[in-house]
């Protein structure tokens, strides 16, 4: 019998009991003296008292019965056997017969047990809930064991549009000795305008196929991806002999890569499934990968999100076990991270068949475990509640690593591999391998991360934070033969947030602390991509520093370029999908890395659904030498304001403004009397989601 089996039979044998209680012996007779004129009561087979028979006293004491005649004398009647059990201690000279509740020892035992019973059941229901939670990646989905057992199909999803406006993004400064501006200018007159205005939409479909209680089959697809309104007119990349002008098109066509877009019109993202097992849940495919407050991991499922973190993963949620913690939850997981080179299938076109690896020693490969106790948001409302706090925590551990890679193969644009040899430079032969993939590099990379997120709920107060290192070594990081090495992986980040509410909960006070490991070298490390960033004489005549770029230098084995005294890269980067303000970390800097932050916030419901937000952000580097003035540590001091409304029916409004003013760190060296300008963003945004 299961534990919440035992616990309801408890309640059931329970809670009568004490209901009825009469004062009932431990042998389930009753307390009552027996009626002289006839039993006023009677016991059943069971033990549970009858009903009272109309000639009884209601208070339980001996009466004659109504119609009775006396013996002509005063004379009582003979003894009967009683069956209430003794007078009470500490009642001297009550009869038993008066009392009609259990004494204070019984009736807390009572109460002991149908706490015992109920915390029984919400342990099993914790149990039950929470793995099928977990496994979920804490996504704002249903768990698997709370869906509807009678829909084939769920369609969840939204459609959005969002309008924005940025003005002086680049901070009016010139670009960086690599050539590279804070932000994009305007095409035309840059040098007077800074002013951008667009606008997109996402239409977004979120499909379960529930094919059993037990398994079903999950998929995000998003149509017009981000697709800037206004931008595959007709005749445009695809030419019309009926358009001669953009002023004429009367239409929009469909987006197509490559022709008069950067993304097809349908964009399949994720596609997994889950299966319900005895021992926990199982999922597999490609799927949203979350954990805690998103600076690691971030499935990026918000209205105004543009990333989100999709991972080609195995995983299994165990069933809760219990431990002094708590319940816990176990999820091991193997992931594969990059496949390398793969092979098209030569046996029909392009696009059909079966491709596979070619090599699985270029493969980046991941194993990794969670380990959390968390609350599910049921139970956290009903804790909330009764006034109690709720608690969940967790532990992310993954070891990743690399053997080979092709670096000219990942660096260009080459179609998937046919496998079949080319000839060797003298003509006379062939090499037998590798068409158009390069030579092989021993990568021999290797990473370990570890995260730590916490969370702690009142009905008034809220503390979260998030923890995360990551640390291991790259053997060669060069593209070629020639070796690059060791490149050594030091990094380390957090945050922590915490709320106060008040006025029965329409004002919540709070904030934001974060902080992201860095280096001295130049730039911030967002985009590597760039190459090694440096610092150097401006179009001016004025020293400043790239922006961004690689994080470690080889150097050109020149005197004038000589490489770092030691490889590193040191630079944590938040999740993208983890936004902390409007311009300064979402689209100057693009993401959280080398700098700490504090940010202040406040939020005042209006009315039912409309709500009004302010936050204040101050950020500043960690090294000086890592900004673009290469000796000033402050970047900024932005303020965020925003307005948001959302209906019971799904609709949703957003309408948020923000000033950067920046500090000398964005700045110059040597300013001059050059001044920076003020950074202004509008971001608007109505949505419908269902």
């Amino acid at each position: 019998m299961s534990r919440l089996s035992t616990a309801l039979l408890a309640a059931v044998l329970i809670v009568p009991a004490f209901s009825r209680a009469q004062g009932a012996g431990p042998t389930g007779t009753s307390s009552k003296p027996a009626n002289p004129a006839g039993p006023a009561t009677g016991v059943t087979a069971g033990g549970t008292p009858d009903a009272a028979a109309p000639g009884a006293s209601s208070s339980g004491a001996s009466a004659p019965a109504a119609g009775a005649s006396g013996t002509g004398k005063d004379a009582p009647a003979p003894p009967r056997p009683s069956l209430s059990p003794a007078p009470l201690p500490g009642a001297p000279g009550q009869p038993a017969a008066a009392s009609t509740e259990l004494d204070p020892a019984t009736r807390d035992l009572v109460r002991r047990e149908v706490e015992k019973a109920k915390e029984e059941m919400r342990d099993e229901m914790r149990a039950e809930v929470q793995g099928a939670q977990s496994a979920r990646e804490f996504m704002e989905t249903s768990a698997a064991g709370e869906r509807p057992r009678l829909e084939f199909l769920q369609l969840n999803g939204y459609l959005r549009v969002r309008g924005d406006l940025f003005d002086n993004l680049d901070l009016r400064r010139d670009p960086g000795p690599s050539g590279y501006s804070l932000f994009p200018r305007p095409l035309v007159d840059p040098d007077h305008r800074g002013t951008l205005t667009t606008a997109n939409t996402r239409f977004r479909l979120e499909p379960t196929l529930n094919v059993s209680e037990q398994v079903r089959v999950l998929a995000q697809v998003d149509m017009l991806d981000n697709l800037v309104l206004g931008s595959t007119p007709q005749g445009l990349f695809a030419r019309s002999d009926g358009v001669a002008f953009p002023l004429d098109v009367r239409t929009q066509v469909p987006p197509a890569d490559g022709v008069n877009a950067d993304r097809s019109s349908i964009v399949v993202k994720r596609a997994w499934a889950e299966v319900q097992t005895p021992v926990g849940l199982l999922s597999f495919g490609r799927m949203p990968s979350s954990w805690g407050l998103g600076i690691l991991s971030h499935a990026g499922n918000g209205i105004d999100d543009d990333y989100g973190d999709s991972v080609d993963r195995l995983q299994f949620a165990l069933t809760p076990l219990k431990t002094p913690l708590g319940q816990l939850v176990l999820v091991p997981m193997y992931e594969i991270v990059a496949t390398g080179v793969t092979s098209q299938d030569l046996r029909v076109a392009r696009g059909l068949g079966q491709p596979f690896d070619r090599d699985s020693s270029d493969d980046a490969k991941a194993y990794g475990v969670k380990i959390l106790r968390m609350d599910t948001e049921e139970e956290t409302k009903r804790k909330l509640e009764r006034d109690e706090t709720s608690s969940s925590f967790g532990l992310w551990y993954m070891y990743k690593s690399q053997a080979y890679a092709f670096p000219q193969w990942a660096a260009s644009s080459t179609l998937p591999s046919t496998g079949q040899p080319v000839a060797n430079d003298a003509g006379t032969g062939t090499t037998g391998s590798n068409d158009a993939v390069g030579t092989p590099v021993k990568r021999e990379a290797t990473a370990h991360v570890l995260d730590f997120w916490w969370k702690r709920q009142s009905r008034r107060f809220r503390f979260e934070g998030e923890l995360v290192g990551l640390f291991g070594q790259i053997a060669n990081a060069g593209t070629d033969v020639a070796p690059v090495g060791p490149v050594l992986l030091r990094q380390f980040g957090g945050n922590v947030q915490a709320g106060w509410k008040f006025a029965d909960g329409k004002l919540t006070l709070g904030g934001e602390l974060g902080m992201a490991s860095g280096d001295r070298n130049p730039g911030f490390g967002n985009r590597p991509g760039r190459g090694p960033a440096r610092c150097g004489v401006g179009t001016l005549g004025v020293r400043d520093c790239d922006v961004d770029g690689a994080q470690f230098d080889p150097g050109d084995g020149t005197l004038a370029h000589p490489a770092d005294r030691v490889l590193d890269i040191r630079n944590f980067r938040f999740n993208p999908a983890y936004r902390v303000d409007l311009i300064l970390w979402r689209e100057v800097l693009q993401g959280v890395t080398d700098a700490a932050y504090l940010k202040p916030t406040v939020r005042y419901e209006l009315i039912e659904g409309l709500a009004a937000q302010a936050a204040v952000v101050y950020s500043q580097a960690v090294y000086a030498s890592s900004t673009p003035s290469g000796t000033h540590a402050p970047l900024g001091l932005e303020l965020d304001l925003g307005l948001s409304y959302q209906s019971d029916d799904g609709f949703i409004a957003f309408l948020n403004y923000g000033l950067l003013q920046p500090l000398s760190g964005l700045g110059y060296e040597n300013p001059e009397g050059r001044s920076l300008s003020r950074a202004h963003a509008i971001r608007s945004g109505i949505a419908v989601k269902f």
